[in-house]
């Protein structure tokens, strides 16, 4: 395609110099298509949404949003495929300032909401943790495909909202439509969020029965998940060893995280060892069955489990947390100092703790994999990445509007009740993606109910 390309240098027009941008980038080449777009004589819309495109496809989503901006920036009409792209990185990343302005320039183009667009949109809002906005976008789209009502059904089953999603899945069947995998995922996901056993149990069964949706390894993960989540381990492993199709090592791990939550060491070791076999590189799995030996005080065990995992060249992966402030997105790591406002952040740290410590708060360490002393375990939980977020958030976020934070890990127990008496004692609103869900925290309370 390149060497026609440069062998009819008098061919080369911009849907040309376009087609070549679009080869590259399908072939997974953004580095080489974003030399040829700087190349590039003459640019339209389509050139720019090519380049925003590839970026997303390779997970560069900052430089994807980056791109768009300098694309609104030097006065380019944007089209239908840039702003769904721009919005997919947005939410994929949980950045909700980048997804306003991609709106508000939907807005200012005067560019009608197709379904594409208000289903990305629906998404963004959702994943960036403003559910209501979401619903608002939704519920005002003249036309909605199925891909608009999946977005809003999982985006309700993130936020902790099951019995809201359940009926908005209801509603769908109303309308006559067909739900598709990803449908039985949102609504699953919802019955496990909410602890909805009986009606997660009764879907499951319609996937195949009445909407001829043979279940894949996600909505068997869902149902894992649902179980251990209730309790009901064992009758999770039955369902697992039941499967008509191989199971894969999550869902074991799925199995590993009910065993911590519920205390039950004996069988947290036995799953633990057998996910060590199957998946000897995986992090995860290591840290996990570490966190159930520590919960029991088996030290040595952890010891032991940490020996192996250093042996294999296996390291737990470093919990970051990110938040927007003035257009910029800020990034911390646990016990961070490169920030150039680290002295304040620290500053206002200790000012929280003291607050926190004043109204009767005391810090669980039970989180924490080393047998080292109490006061060790409380300064290594003090500097965790959510905490230094949220100090962050004190400094340049005005009172009244909340504090948002994505996390790449679950957050762990202490931060939550940490999290949650903060918003208590400073009358705050704290809003956590992590790697499991959505937390909206308000006077000391959690929308996930303390269920996660």
């Amino acid at each position: 395609m390149r060497r026609v390309f440069d062998e009819l240098p008098r061919m080369r027009d911009v849907v040309t110099w376009n087609a070549v941008l679009a080869g590259y980038v399908r072939a997974g080449m953004a580095r080489v298509a974003r030399a040829l777009f700087d190349e590039m004589p003459v640019r339209d819309e389509v050139s720019w949404s090519t380049v925003v495109g590839g970026y997303v496809k390779e997970g560069e989503l900052d430089v994807a949003l980056a791109v768009f901006r300098d694309m609104v920036e030097k006065g380019v009409r944007v089209n239908e495929a840039a702003v769904v792209t721009a919005l997919s990185a947005a939410a994929q990343l949980g950045l909700l300032e980048h997804g306003r302005f991609v709106h508000q320039v939907v807005h200012q183009e005067g560019m009608p909401i197709s379904v594409n667009v208000g289903a990305a949109m629906v998404d963004m809002y959702a994943k960036c943790g403003c559910v209501a906005l979401a619903r608002e976008v939704f519920d005002g789209m003249p036309r909605r495909d199925v891909f608009a009502w999946n977005a809003m059904i999982c985006g309700l089953a993130a936020h902790g909202l099951g019995q809201d999603a359940v009926e908005l899945f209801e509603l769908f069947l109303g309308e006559g439509l067909s739900p598709t995998n990803i449908t039985f995922v949102g609504v699953l996901n919802a019955c496990s969020r909410f602890g909805l056993v009986a009606e997660g149990r009764r879907y499951f069964e319609l996937m195949a029965e009445k909407y001829c949706v043979e279940p894949e390894m996600e909505h068997y993960g869902c149902m894992v998940d649902l179980l251990g989540r209730a309790g009901l381990v064992q009758e999770a492993i039955e369902l697992i060893e039941g499967m008509p199709i191989a199971p894969d090592p999550v869902l074991w791990g799925t199995v590993l995280s009910a065993c911590k939550k519920h205390g039950l060491v004996d069988l947290g070791v036995k799953v633990g060892n057998k996910l060590i076999e199957l998946e000897p590189a995986h992090d995860g799995n290591y840290v996990l069955l570490a966190s159930i030996y520590a919960k029991a005080k088996k030290w040595d065990e952890v010891r032991e489990v940490r020996k192996l995992m250093s042996s294999r060249g296996t390291s737990k992966s470093a919990g970051w947390s990110l938040m927007e402030a003035q257009g910029n997105v800020h990034k911390f790591l646990v016990g961070d100092m490169d920030h150039k406002d680290s002295v304040q952040i620290y500053n206002m740290l200790d000012m929280i703790n003291r607050r926190l410590a004043d109204a009767g708060y005391v810090p669980d360490v039970s989180s924490v994999l080393h047998d080292i002393g109490d006061e060790e375990k409380v300064h290594a939980i003090k500097v965790h990445s959510e905490r230094l977020a949220i100090a962050y958030g004190f400094i340049v976020t005005e009172v009244g509007n909340p504090i948002r934070i994505v996390k790449n890990l679950q957050v762990c127990g202490d931060c939550h009740e940490f999290s949650k008496m903060v918003t208590k004692v400073f009358n705050r609103e704290i809003i956590v993606r992590d790697g499991s869900r959505f937390h909206h925290m308000k006077e000391g309370k959690c929308s996930c109910l303390d269920y996660w």
